[in-house]
């Protein structure tokens, strides 16, 4: 029960730090026969209060009755192809974040830091979080955010190389990731 309760804080604590509204919060079924609209329209207006983009449905078919309102100024997402709310188009979280990633630093701007647990090697766009000097042409944008300047064409006094943050975890296989590009 306590490990319940800690792992649903974590994926909380996720969602949030992300900027998205967690639809399994607002008591929801994913049955295709209980009526959602009520837990669905709430989160939608949470959502919009809070200026969150974001609500992630969980894996079900989640039916609603009646008409829900303002859809259109959130994004649903999801991480199945088997998640359905009729009548919504609900994004897939992991071509969301690879778009994301790929065009703008909307869910992890340059300089944020992130925990890492994965086993594949990290895209160009981050850096291990472990102190190591890197040169500062290449990383320029993390430069000017790690130092809170800004550097213009003019500026010749820049260092060969700048080190990023020196951060553990303490845990074997996990480790924090800075978005440098």
């Amino acid at each position: 029960m306590i490990n319940e309760i800690k792992m649903q804080e974590l994926k909380d604590m996720f969602f949030y730090t992300f900027g998205i509204v967690p639809l399994q919060n607002y008591n929801v079924v994913g049955d295709g026969i209980t009526d959602n609209r009520l837990g669905i329209q709430q989160a939608i207006y949470d959502a919009i209060e809070n200026k969150v983009k974001y609500i992630f449905v969980p894996k079900g078919n989640y039916y609603y009755s009646g008409q829900l309102f303002k859809t259109d100024e959130v994004i649903f997402l999801g991480n199945s192809v088997d998640t359905q709310i009729q009548g919504i188009d609900i994004r897939q979280f992991p071509d969301l974040w690879k778009e994301a990633q790929s065009t703008t630093p909307a869910l992890v701007p340059i300089g944020g830091v992130i925990l890492y647990a994965g086993k594949k090697n990290l895209s160009v766009a981050y850096l291990e979080c472990n102190g190591q000097a890197v040169n500062t042409t290449d990383y320029l944008s993390l430069y000017e955010t790690l130092n809170n300047v800004s550097v213009d064409e003019d500026t010749e006094e820049l260092p060969e190389t700048f080190n990023v943050p020196n951060l553990t975890t303490g845990q074997e296989g996990t480790k924090y990731i800075i978005r440098a590009k």
